[in-house]
């Protein structure tokens, strides 16, 4: 139901988006591979979660975020007393809110959940829900941050993804929903 080209630039979609949104500047160097070891260590960390849906597909963003020094300390100012998983809601918020206007260009009705938060041992469920696109991401900012990323997209109808980067626009909008 997903072509191997709409698989591709799905894949080239959120590595864009990712790169834009997961950095705190744009001095930072994002570096994004695939994961050698596709399957995250569920024993670690906590997952967050957020949804585009259309009538057709609904792509899951998850993103593995372990609490370590290296990621408190970029991602969470000296005061702050929210957890990583919490405020890392709103990183995942950012990169999703770009994948979503890069679909809207091609899909009508679109819509976006809330991030929210799961135990990383649910990750080893995703196969059930017998996904059509199924992607592990390693994220290194300034080698020394890393997190793991997930694509997993379920098709209802066939759907063909495609996206022209060239006409993807940059934006620093707020979105409110």
């Amino acid at each position: 139901m997903l072509s191997e080209q709409g698989k591709r630039n799905i894949e080239q979609a959120f590595q864009r988006a990712a790169r834009g949104t997961v950095v705190r500047t744009s001095a930072d160097v994002c570096d994004i591979a695939l994961a050698t070891d596709p399957q995250p260590d569920p024993r670690h960390g906590q997952l967050v979660l957020i949804t585009v849906s259309s009538f057709a597909f609904r792509l899951i963003t998850i993103f593995q975020v372990r609490d370590t020094p290296e990621i408190r300390s970029y991602y969470l100012a000296d005061t702050d007393q929210r957890g990583i998983d919490e405020s890392f809601h709103e990183v995942a918020n950012l990169c999703c809110g770009a994948l979503n206007r890069e679909f809207s260009r091609s899909f009508a009705h679109l819509a976006m959940s809330t991030p929210y938060t799961l135990d990383a041992r649910c990750i080893s469920y995703l196969a059930q829900l017998q996904p059509q696109l199924l992607s592990h991401y390693l994220i290194t900012i300034n080698g020394s941050v890393q997190l793991r990323a997930t694509l997993c997209m379920c098709c209802t109808a066939p759907v063909d993804i495609q996206l022209n980067a060239a006409e993807v626009e940059q934006t620093g909008e707020l979105e409110l929903f």
